[in-house]
Parts: structure tokens; C-alpha cells; sequence
């Protein structure tokens, strides 16, 4: 009778915690949801569309995706998506790379300064992006790097915030196993990146995860050192459907549709690793 009455109050317990969840992620998703159905719709002036489409069409997507400017017929919002997930994919491989290296030589290696390095790592997260893209800037320009891709990767090839996470996952993994590894003859690489790096797989799907979103939805540094539109990624390219007299609602909403669904893919692909990614770095080495 007792065990009935705990089943009971679970299940009453449950349903009154998804009786709240429900509508407060609904009404999170209003913006979402908004944006998905202004693309469904004929593009017109913002105050003609309506939350529930009275007319579907998919012309928006297409469109927008081919969108070229008045005088560069060659440069589309395909174009611009290309970028993005160019300079995406290279940010997140190779902050991966740099940044479990660096975590790994940190969490296992003994040499004067570790500590001194980690703080430091750590201490590059106190200071705000904005206080350091002045001489980013400058840094930048004179390596020649204006208006690259290029440009856009090599500044945030690694992080702080990385390293730490990266630093704590090795910590929990027994030291048994690399010395394991070290008796049998394998090298300091091998044990790095065919033993360590497969256990911090949840810490790997987290940092990209990470990665994908911050690379994805850059919008002030590409702000700041593109100005060819051959070279913008999506975000800054949005900005082509916004005129100084006209916006095209029905195209930017399709733009920004077509910009969501990629982080939306990694972050479902990635998700069952990622809160145990979180608490990995929770560890204390």
C-alpha cells in the first residue's frame, strides 16, 4: 500500500512539473515558431503576416538562398552559408585539437609553470572579448589576415574555457591506465589520442557543441575585418535583406531558418553526451 502511494505521488508529482515545463518551453519557442511561419508565408510588410500561415509557400527558401547582390550576381546567401560552416568546422576541429592537447599536458604532465599556465588559461575568461579586440585587430592586420577566412579561424583556434574542461576530464581517469600504456611502450601521442582522448568523449561532444554554436553565430569580429561579400559568413550576410527603405521579411525569415537548422542538427546529434560532458569538468583534479 505504501509503495502505491509513492508510485501515486511520483506520477502526480511528474505530471505537475511537465504541466509547468510544457507551456514555458511553448513560450519559449514563440520566437522560433514565429520566424518558422513568416518563412512559409508570401514575403510582404511585416504587418500582413500572421501567426498561423493563411498561405504556404516555400519560394522564400529558394530565394533567399540564391538572394545575389545588385552588383555581384555571383555572391548568394548559398555563398555566405558555405563560409560559415567553413570557418566553423575549422574552429571546432582545431579547438578541439589545441585545446585537449593542452588540457592533456596539463592534467598529466609535471613540468615548472603548469599551475602558472593553467591560472593563466582560466584568467583569459575573466576578460571580456571586447576589452581584447582591439589588438586582435591590430594583430590580425599585420599578420595579413583582413578580409580572410583566415581571419575569422586563427583567433579562437583555442580557449581557456577549453583547457579547463579539457584538464578536468583527464584528471578523472585513473592513472593506472596510461601507466599501463607507458609499460607497454606507447608514446606520449599514442597515449593521448588512442587511450585518453576515447574516455572524454562526452567532454569532446560538449566543446563541440560549444564550439559549432560560439564559430556559427559570430557576428561582431567578421563585423569588424570582412567587408568583401564574397567572404561574409551567414550571420553578416543576413544583413542583405534589410534596405535602407525595404525589408524583406518572408527572405530574412527564410535566411534565418536555413541558419538555425545546422546548430539545431549538432546540437540533437551531440545531446546525449553533452550534460555528462558538464559534469566531467566538475571533477577536481
Amino acid at each position: 500500500m505504501a509503495r502505491k502511494q509513492r508510485k501515486l505521488k511520483r506520477a502526480l508529482w511528474l505530471s505537475l512539473r511537465y504541466l509547468v515545463l510544457i507551456p514555458v518551453a511553448a513560450f519559449t519557442l514563440l520566437p522560433f515558431i514565429w520566424m518558422v511561419s513568416v518563412s512559409l508565408q508570401p514575403d510582404k510588410g511585416i504587418e500582413a503576416y500572421s501567426f498561423i500561415p493563411k498561405e504556404l509557400t516555400f519560394r522564400n527558401y529558394l530565394t533567399a538562398w540564391n538572394y545575389p547582390r545588385l552588383y555581384d550576381s555571383k555572391v548568394t546567401l548559398g555563398t555566405m552559408f558555405r563560409n560559415s560552416v567553413i570557418v566553423s568546422f575549422f574552429i571546432t576541429i582545431f579547438s578541439l585539437l589545441f585545446d585537449s592537447m593542452a588540457g592533456y599536458a596539463l592534467a598529466r604532465k609535471r613540468f615548472p609553470g603548469r599551475d602558472f599556465l593553467f591560472w593563466l588559461a582560466l584568467a583569459t575568461l575573466m576578460i571580456p572579448f571586447y576589452v581584447t579586440v582591439v589588438p586582435m585587430f591590430i594583430i590580425t592586420r599585420n599578420l595579413g589576415l583582413i578580409n580572410t577566412l583566415a581571419g575569422l579561424i586563427v583567433p579562437f583556434v583555442s580557449s581557456g574555457f577549453g583547457v579547463f574542461l579539457f584538464r578536468q576530464a583527464f584528471f578523472s581517469i585513473p592513472l593506472e591506465l596510461e601507466e599501463a600504456a607507458r609499460v607497454d611502450g606507447a608514446s606520449d601521442f599514442f597515449i593521448y589520442w588512442r587511450l585518453m582522448l576515447p574516455l572524454v568523449k562526452p567532454t569532446v561532444a560538449t566543446m563541440a557543441i560549444f564550439k559549432i554554436l560560439w564559430s556559427w553565430n559570430m557576428f561582431f569580429w567578421p563585423l569588424l575585418i570582412i567587408y568583401d561579400y564574397a567572404k561574409m559568413p551567414l550571420n553578416l550576410g543576413l544583413t542583405i535583406f534589410r534596405g535602407q527603405y525595404v525589408t524583406r521579411w518572408g527572405l530574412l525569415a527564410a535566411g534565418m531558418t536555413i541558419g538555425a537548422l545546422p546548430v539545431l542538427i549538432a546540437f540533437l546529434a551531440f545531446q546525449k553526451w553533452f550534460i555528462r560532458g558538464l559534469t566531467a569538468g566538475a571533477v577536481k583534479g
